[in-house]
């Protein structure tokens, strides 16, 4: 099968020699050829020649041997004595007969999607199956939620019987996965099954392209780790060839998926890789082809520059190496305004040393012919310190409480490798306007700050406040200022800021805090490429762009309960007065709905006046009007709180701001739909959508589902524009 792309040829796995196959096994189980051979109790010369193919055909005893060694059970050793192609053939089979994998249903989507059954290509010519299809093997053997399913389906806006059809293209492409000679009446094997959360294909990982080749990919890594770089070399170059063309070619949606864009990014460390051996083992022409095609579809790509000029100068090519460099050269001043990194310009050196040739990664030594001395390598100018930024700000004092959300962080920022899938970690922390969530993202970042070992970056987005909310591209020019990039150097447009920005952390440990975002907009450029990196994201909004399309998971911060509350007023106000009026601390935090902003103007007022007690506070605000229904002077205590919840009163429009001042009549009661319809005068549907937009602006507490509540410091802010605004239009008219 002709790769599209780079020029290469791929081999079934079922025209495999036993050499191939034996060496195939043998990398799976990241054994060397002389562990192998000692278990096997043969000697390593045999083993050699029979994976170099001198042997075509063991005899049995030493394939029985070589099976137990490697630990096969029935099935798989059946599999590594199979014939190759051509060498057995059944009675009256030609040349070229199937193996017995193409039985099964096989889907493809690295390249255009492929579905076959028994070796025969079965068209999908309905779009919607397609892209259900592509969608579900892209995030196989994981489901795809109904919610993933719809965004793909129907990017903009889902029609309203959206359900029904969804479940009609399921069972459409149902059908298209059933056997062609399937008998009508009988229960045949469904290869798309329902989950709890959406749909999955029930197929092994061998049998979609994609887990194969990561499959493929992992096994290589290991070898290579072992410092087995013949079976590392033929499993990155299987893996490699999984590919056909651009994943999901013909797809214009789906390739933006960011399971679509961790491929594509392990299709680029994967060739990388399979070059490296190639360069180690003295094969470089392998690569070449499929390093020129790769480079032309990264341009920019640093790395795969860097391994095409290699491969060229080991050929001989050292003129053609020399004018790669020349031409990416001129491609990064042009389009991103830099000179080439470290790695192109180390490369460029080798190749004019003609020390060839290089390996850029793994524990494998370069090769030399027996008896000649090992080539002494030329020293070379070490790059200059990368600077580490640590913008995180100093945590707040008087912390208490969160102990179960600081370790949610943890679970979902703190993944290993191989639960990453490459995608970045990220989480949104949500909430009330002064609940805390900048201080709970500040002091996590504090806690895991050894775990990033690159730095930190903080950008505050100024979402709600007076200042204008923050604009990506100014966000992204200090990032990058932060990260070492002259002003001279830092693009003018957002996309090759954004650019620049992934290309400098692509290899980096960052930890990377967007506290106090308005929309999903302000996000998005600021977000790394590599799964190095973690991003924590604080809103008063719930962001639901942000968690549906980027499966972002969200943190919901409620407010402190009464024990953390009245700890936190403990820790701010000293002197043991809290303890010498328990009483009177429980009744002002009480007043205070456990938000610690309003926690905190009242400790900053006994502080203003130690020589007062809090029961003595707790009288004056109480004859002032502050727990009343009365209007406040200008001074309250809690205007600042009230100033904190402006901007997201003010952000709603009018129809959903008079139910939020119809609230207030509330008195902190539980109300639903129906409550709320009969405040507005209303219909229920529609008093369910403005509670929804209260709650998603953080204005609202759902407490539990179709219930709703206001906090106390948010009840009075109620209160006080109910009195306010609803009191200057009765004047008016």
């Amino acid at each position: 099968m002709e790769n599209r792309v780079f020029g290469t040829r791929t081999t079934e796995d079922c025209g495999w020699s036993f050499g191939e196959r034996l060496r195939s096994f043998r990398g799976r189980a990241g054994l060397p050829q002389h562990e192998l051979a000692e278990r096997a109790g043969v000697s390593v010369r045999t083993l050699r020649d029979i994976e170099q193919g001198r042997v075509r055909r063991p005899q049995t005893r030493t394939m029985q041997l070589l099976a137990d060694a490697l630990g096969l059970d029935a099935d798989a050793a059946r599999q590594l004595s199979l014939p190759a192609r051509g060498a057995v053939r059944p009675a009256g089979g030609r040349p070229g007969d199937r193996c017995p994998g193409d039985e099964r249903l096989r889907i493809g989507i690295l390249g255009p999607l492929s579905v076959r059954y028994r070796g025969a290509e079965t068209p999908v010519q309905a779009t919607k199956v397609r892209r259900l299809l592509a969608l579900l093997a892209l995030q196989h053997p994981e489901p795809a939620s109904l919610g993933e399913i719809t965004h793909a389906l129907w990017p903009d806006e889902p029609p309203r019987s959206y359900q029904s059809l969804v479940h009609t293209y399921v069972s459409q492409a149902r059908r298209l996965l059933l056997p062609s000679d399937s008998v009508a009446g009988l229960p045949a094997e469904s290869f798309l099954t329902r989950t709890h959360t959406g749909y999955a294909l029930a197929l092994e990982r061998d049998q979609v392209d994609l887990t194969r080749f990561q499959d493929l990919s992992l096994r290589a890594r290991q070898a290579h780790r072992a410092g087995d770089a013949a079976a590392a070399h033929e499993l990155a170059g299987r893996a490699y060839r999984c590919w056909r063309g651009p994943l999901l070619a013909g797809e214009p949606l789906l390739p933006h998926h960011p399971a679509a864009t961790a491929a594509a990014r392990q299709r680029v460390e994967s060739l990388l890789l399979y070059a490296d051996l190639a360069l180690q083992l003295h094969r470089p022409a392998q690569v070449v082809q499929a390093l020129r095609g790769a480079a032309e579809e990264e341009p920019l790509h640093e790395g795969l520059q860097a391994a095409l000029m290699l491969a060229l100068a080991s050929c001989g090519e050292q003129q053609e190496a020399l004018r790669v460099f020349a031409a990416v050269t001129d491609r990064l001043d042009q389009e991103l305004g830099v000179q080439p990194g470290p790695e192109l310009r180390r490369a460029h050196l080798r190749i004019l040393h003609q020390e060839l040739p290089w390996p850029r990664t793994g524990p494998v030594a370069e090769r030399t012919p027996a008896g000649a001395p090992a080539p002494v390598p030329r020293p070379a100018t070490a790059p200059p310190p990368r600077p580490r930024p640590s913008q995180i700000p100093a945590a707040s004092t008087g912390f208490v409480g969160r102990g179960a959300e600081l370790e949610q962080l943890d679970r979902l920022l703190l993944l290993p490798a191989f639960e990453r899938g490459g995608q970045v970690p990220a989480a949104l922390v949500t909430g009330f306007p002064g609940v805390g969530k900048t201080a709970l993202a500040v002091r996590w970042a504090h806690r895991v700050r050894e775990r990033f070992p690159d730095g930190q970056l903080y950008g505050d987005l100024h979402g709600y406040g007076d200042r204008r909310a923050l604009d990506p591209g100014r966000v992204l020019a200090s990032f990058l200022r932060a990260l070492g990039v002259r002003d001279t150097e830092i693009p003018d447009t957002l996309d090759e800021a954004a650019n620049l920005y992934r290309t400098l952390l692509s290899d980096r440990r960052m930890l990377i805090v967007l506290d106090n975002a308005r929309e999903e907009s302000q996000i998005r450029p600021l977000v790394p490429g590599t799964a190095g990196c973690a991003v924590l994201v604080t809103s008063r909004n719930t962001l639901p762009g942000l968690v549906a399309r980027d499966g972002v998971p969200r943190l919901d911060l409620d407010v402190l309960d009464p024990d953390e509350a009245l700890a936190l007023l403990g820790q701010l106000v000293r002197g043991g007065r809290v303890e010498a009026e328990p009483l009177a601390a429980m009744a002002l935090v009480r007043h205070c709905g456990g938000l610690p902003l309003a926690i905190r103007l009242l400790a900053a007022r006994l502080a203003e006046y130690p020589g007062s007690g809090i029961a003595q506070l707790c009288v004056e605000l109480q004859e002032a009007g502050a727990f009343a229904d009365l209007p406040v002077a200008s001074d309250d205590l809690f205007a600042a709180a009230h100033a904190a919840f402006e901007p997201s009163y003010r952000s709603m429009p009018e129809p959903v701001r008079r139910c939020f001042r119809l609230l207030s009549r509330t008195g902190g009661r539980l109300v639903n739909a129906y409550t709320m319809a009969d405040l507005a005068q209303t219909t229920p549907p529609e008093a369910t959508h403005v509670l929804r937009r209260l709650v998603g602006a953080s204005l609202l507490r759902e407490g539990v589902p179709g219930r709703f509540s206001l906090p106390a410091p948010l009840l009075r802010y109620a209160r006080r524009l109910a009195l306010r605004e609803d009191t200057e239009r009765l004047h008016a008219v």
